[in-house]
C-alpha cells in the first residue's frame, strides 16, 4: 500500500469517524441515514476494490 493511499485511507476513517460522532451527539433520523449511506459506500467500494485497506494498523487514541 503506498503512502498516499494509506492517507487516503486514514482521512476516510476519520470523516467516518466524525460522522458517527455527530450522529452520537444528535440523535436524529437525518444524521443516522448519514451514517448508514456513509458506511454503505465504503463497504461497497472496499468489495469493489476501489480502495485500499491496510492489512494491519495500529489505532492511537
Amino acid at each position: 500500500m503506498s503512502k498516499s493511499s494509506r492517507y487516503e485511507w486514514r482521512d476516510q476513517q476519520a470523516a467516518l469517524q466524525e460522522r458517527m460522532k455527530g450522529f452520537l451527539q444528535n440523535p436524529n433520523n437525518e444524521q443516522l441515514e448519514a451514517v448508514v449511506a456513509d458506511m454503505r459506500a465504503y463497504a461497497a467500494a472496499a468489495k469493489a476494490g476501489t480502495i485500499d485497506i491496510p492489512e494491519r494498523f495500529i489505532a492511537f487514541s
